[in-house]
């Protein structure tokens, strides 16, 4: 065996190089990869297109939160089809919407007729096709790798998901100064084939048993949040959830913002913040494959999040442009533990058949948090200023650290119970 064969025979062995023994996961990950690299070149020619257009942190969080509003409306809906019927023949159509949607931006921006307006209406119609999709993506991983190599699986979707923040940001500077938005948006379309493509290469081998019945949307959505509702350390952690979402993510948004309208620093400023935000997830998503057991995965985020709390604060207060770089990176990385962490936990609890609904409610919390905490950071900053924005932000969400941290231990122990009565039903 070549040194090289038996590099990748040890590497799967061992950590998140389980994941890779499973030749679809590999191939679907690696798209998906690909995939957000060019997502994340067409959020940063977004977000600094509206700031060319409107010089207004309102603006950027309005816009991420028109996109978010959508995806959350539709999600609900979304989770409870992916529960119903066939979970890859849905992924292809979500897919091709997505691709349709990319390629009509990039062609509206060749002819010059996007106006802040129009670009409202097709962020709204990317985030119907994103509330389809978000559910879908986070199913697939316990469908292509068995349930031990699952928190390996998720590790790597992970560390490529925020490798993707790293180079797609930075990727999109580049293009957005030396090209223009047109490429930048032409560039992500084209990401978008590979993706739809593989989508038919790959089978779905360890598919779970999902729900076919059709007692009718709201009811089978009702039986998702029953299902949070009845499991106490589930609906404690996505209470914490939400609080990150809302009131720690909101930064992401405002990069625009944050590097023109605080440094002075333009495009470059922003891929350079998006970039640092992307390698400090990447670091810290690394780790997440060698987490197994729930109780010292939650102690970790909790310290995680104090740490984040610190950043936020740093980051609000500087006129040092590099140390706001490294506070983008320490709060990314944070929020890496606080959301993948925690969907690992989320995904390891709750069984087969309320999976979708539940990830679509998860789902919404990731999506729509960051976005509509933008939004509310955003229009603050526009009657005070984002110093002030930034610290009443930081204050609310340490009330609801505080809140959460007298409750981790038995969080810790009804989500293990959780899990092991998930294991004895799949018995």
């Amino acid at each position: 065996m070549s040194n090289f064969g038996y590099f990748v025979s040890k590497l799967g062995e061992h950590g998140m190089g389980r994941a890779l023994r499973h030749r679809d996961f590999t191939i679907y990950a690696l798209a998906g990869w690909l995939s957000n690299i060019g997502l994340w070149v067409q959020k940063t020619a977004l977000f600094w297109l509206t700031w060319e257009l409107t010089k207004s942190y309102s603006a950027l969080g309005g816009l991420a939160f028109a996109e978010a509003i959508m995806t959350i409306l539709v999600m609900p809906y979304a989770g409870t089809l992916t529960d119903r019927f066939d979970r890859l023949k849905m992924a292809r159509i979500s897919q091709a919407s997505l691709l349709s949607i990319g390629t009509l931006v990039a062609m509206l921006s060749a002819f010059d007729l996007i106006t802040i307006e129009i670009l409202f209406g097709l962020v709204m119609i990317n985030g119907v096709a994103e509330g389809f999709w978000t559910p879908l993506r986070m199913t697939m991983p316990p469908s292509l790798v068995p349930r031990e190599d699952l928190p390996a699986a998720l590790g790597i979707s992970a560390t490529l998901f925020n490798l993707a923040q790293f180079v797609g940001p930075a990727l999109g500077g580049v293009i957005v100064f030396w090209l223009g938005v047109t490429y930048a948006f032409s560039f992500n379309a084209a990401s978008f084939l590979g993706y739809f493509f593989v989508l038919f290469i790959i089978k779905l081998r360890y598919e779970e048993v999902v729900s076919r019945k059709t007692a009718g949307f709201i009811k089978e959505f009702k039986e998702g949040l029953i299902y949070i509702a009845e499991t106490p350390g589930l609906r404690r952690f996505l209470v914490l959830s939400l609080g990150v979402s809302l009131l720690m993510r909101a930064y992401r948004e405002l990069f625009a913002g944050i590097s023109d309208g605080i440094f002075g620093m333009g495009v470059e400023g922003l891929a350079i913040l998006s970039s640092a935000a992307g390698l400090g997830a990447m670091f810290t998503a690394i780790f997440l494959g060698s987490f197994g057991k729930i109780n010292g995965l939650i102690r970790i985020i909790m310290i995680g999040l104090v740490i984040a709390m610190v950043a936020q604060i740093v980051l609000a207060t500087t006129n040092i442009f590099w140390v706001a770089v490294a506070c983008a990176a320490v709060l990314s990385g944070t929020a890496t533990y606080a959301g993948i962490g925690g969907q690992l936990l989320v995904q390891n609890t709750i069984h087969g058949a309320v999976r979708g609904r539940v990830m679509s409610i998860w789902g919404m919390i990731l999506r729509g948090g960051p976005a509509s905490g933008a939004w509310m950071v955003g229009t603050l900053a526009g009657v005070s200023d984002l110093q002030f924005a930034f610290l009443t932000a930081t204050f609310l969400f340490f009330i609801i650290w505080l809140w959460t941290l007298r409750s981790t231990k038995r969080m810790a122990e009804s989500l293990e119970r959780s899990a092991e009565e998930r294991d004895a039903d799949a018995l």
